[in-house]
């Protein structure tokens, strides 16, 4: 969605702004950093300011990796909480440097992003991206109450990935328009197009834990089962399920270790009652909820790419 030349210069101003004296946090944040990543965060910024003003400026840059940080941040905190093995395919940093030091390290990037959008940002765009960071943690918070619990509810499950990856997409894009100097109405446009594509990109993440390969997920397969987490395939067929059935899904979400044959027969469980199809179906109309969003804008390339990123959420295959 960004040109090549953008997309290093985003890498370099991601190394650029890790500017701490405190070489041990330095080497924390730029491992998971140099591990690669989609960078879709950083690329909505620039996109949405583009397709307002035609190009980037120098400010737009400093807070489209405010954002990146702000995604990484979570995810050092996300793989303390879950007790992360591995992630993108390689140790945890939490497995590699301890817990102790992951979490300051987050913190370190929280306060980095903040920093950049004191310099570089406004009031409005930092009151819009502290809302979404207290709604991260709302999100995390809820996911740990909701663990092992068989009775969740939709609108439960939807504030979960609203808070765990949405919101800061929405972020992303309200910030662009607000750089691109869009009105309100553009604005709010922008987060509730982040917001459904965010919605969906995690259904899709939800997806590809039953239906991916460990190599392209750089994780285990079924990962979200063993901890005890129940996401939209599994959710969305429970009514449907015998007693028999409900009991093995309890068994499952509820030990500590449950078995690879355990753990495959929920998998069979989730294809067979049409899981699957589901949650494709769920992300689509989600998808279509966010192109929507896009008639308040101009009609140019910038726009074309936006589109075609929401539809490459539901295409992924990683």
């Amino acid at each position: 969605m960004v040109e090549r030349a953008e997309l290093e210069r985003i890498e370099a101003e991601l190394s650029k702004y890790m500017d701490s004296e405190v070489e041990f946090l330095l080497k924390i944040g730029n491992y998971l950093l140099s591990s690669g990543g989609k960078r879709l965060r950083p690329a909505l910024v620039l996109t949405f300011s583009k397709l307002l003003k035609g190009e980037n400026e120098e400010r737009d840059y400093p807070l489209a990796v405010a954002m990146e940080y702000l995604h990484t941040a979570s995810l050092l905190h996300d793989d303390v909480v879950d007790g992360a093995e591995t992630r993108r395919g390689k140790p945890a940093a939490n497995r590699v440097f301890g817990n102790e030091t992951v979490i300051l390290t987050g913190d370190y990037m929280y306060a980095n992003a903040l920093y950049l959008f004191s310099v570089y940002g406004d009031m409005d765009m930092i009151k819009n991206v502290s809302d979404s960071v207290k709604k991260m943690a709302e999100g995390q918070l809820l996911e740990l109450k909701k663990i092992g619990d068989i009775d969740m509810e939709y609108e439960e499950y939807f504030k979960i990935l609203e808070g765990k990856t949405a919101v800061l997409f929405g972020s992303c894009c309200y910030v662009g328009t607000a750089l691109g100097g869009g009105s309100q109405k553009q604005k709010e446009s922008a987060y509730r197009y982040g917001l459904n594509i965010g919605l969906a990109f995690q259904l899709i993440d939800d997806y590809l834990d039953y239906a991916g390969t460990e190599e392209k997920l750089g994780k285990p397969v079924c990962n979200d089962l063993r901890e005890g987490k129940i996401t939209y395939p599994l959710l969305s067929v429970l009514k449907g399920l015998t007693p028999e059935e409900k009991e093995l899904v309890k068994k499952v979400i509820r030990d500590l270790n449950p078995s690879q044959e355990d753990i495959e027969k929920v998998k069979q469980l989730v294809y067979q009652k049409g899981g699957m199809t589901k949650t494709i179906e769920k992300a689509k109309e989600l998808v279509n909820n966010a192109v929507c969003e896009l008639e308040n804008f101009p009609n140019n390339s910038y726009l074309k790419k936006l589109e075609e990123l929401a539809k490459f959420i539901v295409e992924r295959d990683f």
